[in-house]
C-alpha cells in the first residue's frame, strides 16, 4: 500500500509536469463549450448560409430548421466527448507504460523493489483520476452552458454522464491490460483501436449488444427517454472487465521481464 500512494504521487506530479493533466483539461474544456454554442448557432448558420444561396431564394425555411433545444445540445457532447475526447483519452494515457521502459526509469525502480502491482494499480488509478475530473469539467461546463441558453431539460442526465464516464474506464483498464502486454505504445493504440471497432461491429447484433460496454458511450438514448435498465447489463459487463482486465494486467505485468 505505502509502494501505491508514493507511486501515485509521483504519478500525479509527472502528469502534471508533462502537460498530460493540462492536455487533458483543456482539450474537455473546450469540447463542453463548443457543445451548447455548437446546438445553439448551428442553426442560424445554415439559415443564414440557406439565405445567401439564390438557389433557395423565396423557400420557406421555417420547416427545414428546427429550434434548438437542451438534447440537441448534449447530443453535440456525445459526438464531441463520446467520440474525439475518447480518442484523445487514448492517444494521451497509451504509453503509460512504455513510455518509462524506454526510459529506464521504471527498470530502475523495479530493480529497487518496486511493486509491479503497485505499478499497474497507481498508473491506472492516475489515469482514472485525470479522466474523472476531465470529464466532470467538461461535463458541468456543457450543463451550465445548455442551462443559460435553453429552457428545457432532459431525463436520465446523471445516469447518461455516468454511462459515459465509466466507457472511458473500461478504456483505460483495457489499455493497462494491453500496455502490459505489448509494452509499446503504438501496439497498445492500434491494439485498443482495434479492440473498439470490433466491439462496434458486435453492437449491430440487437441481443449483444444490450451486454456490449461500448452501447455505453451510445447511451444519448436516455436523453430521449430511454429507460434506465436498458443499460444495466452493459454496466454490470463493463464492471466485470475493469476488474477482470485490471487483474490480467498486473499478472502480465508481473511475468515480464526487463
Amino acid at each position: 500500500m505505502k509502494n501505491y500512494i508514493i507511486f501515485l504521487k509521483k504519478e500525479l506530479i509527472e502528469s502534471a509536469k508533462t502537460f498530460k493533466l493540462l492536455v487533458m483539461l483543456a482539450v474537455f474544456l473546450v469540447f463542453g463549450m463548443m457543445s451548447p454554442l455548437t446546438a445553439k448557432y448551428t442553426p442560424e448558420i445554415v439559415k443564414w448560409a440557406m439565405e445567401m444561396d439564390p438557389a433557395s431564394a423565396g423557400m420557406d425555411l421555417s420547416m427545414l430548421i428546427t429550434e434548438p433545444a437542451a438534447f440537441d445540445s448534449w447530443a453535440q457532447f456525445y459526438s464531441n466527448v463520446g467520440l474525439m475526447g475518447l480518442i484523445a483519452l487514448v492517444v494521451v494515457f497509451s504509453g503509460m507504460i512504455s513510455s518509462e521502459l524506454s526510459k529506464g526509469t521504471l527498470t530502475i525502480m523495479l530493480s529497487k523493489g518496486l511493486s509491479r502491482t503497485a505499478v499497474i494499480l497507481s498508473k491506472l488509478t492516475s489515469a482514472a483520476l485525470i479522466w474523472t475530473v476531465s470529464f466532470c469539467l467538461s461535463a458541468l461546463t456543457a450543463w451550465g452552458y445548455t442551462a443559460f441558453m435553453f429552457d428545457d431539460s432532459v431525463p436520465n442526465l446523471f445516469f447518461a454522464m455516468f454511462c459515459l464516464w465509466l466507457f472511458g474506464v473500461f478504456l483505460l483498464a483495457l489499455m493497462a491490460f494491453m500496455a502490459a502486454l505489448t509494452r509499446k505504445s503504438y501496439a497498445c493504440m492500434l491494439s485498443v483501436g482495434g479492440i473498439a471497432i470490433a466491439l462496434n461491429i458486435i453492437n449491430i447484433i440487437p441481443a449483444a449488444g444490450k451486454y456490449n460496454p461500448i452501447s455505453l458511450s451510445g447511451s444519448i438514448s436516455l436523453l430521449n427517454g430511454a429507460a434506465a435498465s436498458e443499460f444495466y447489463p452493459a454496466l454490470i459487463i463493463a464492471g466485470i472487465c475493469i476488474a477482470v482486465l485490471t487483474a490480467l494486467a498486473v499478472i502480465f505485468f508481473n511475468k515480464k521481464t526487463f
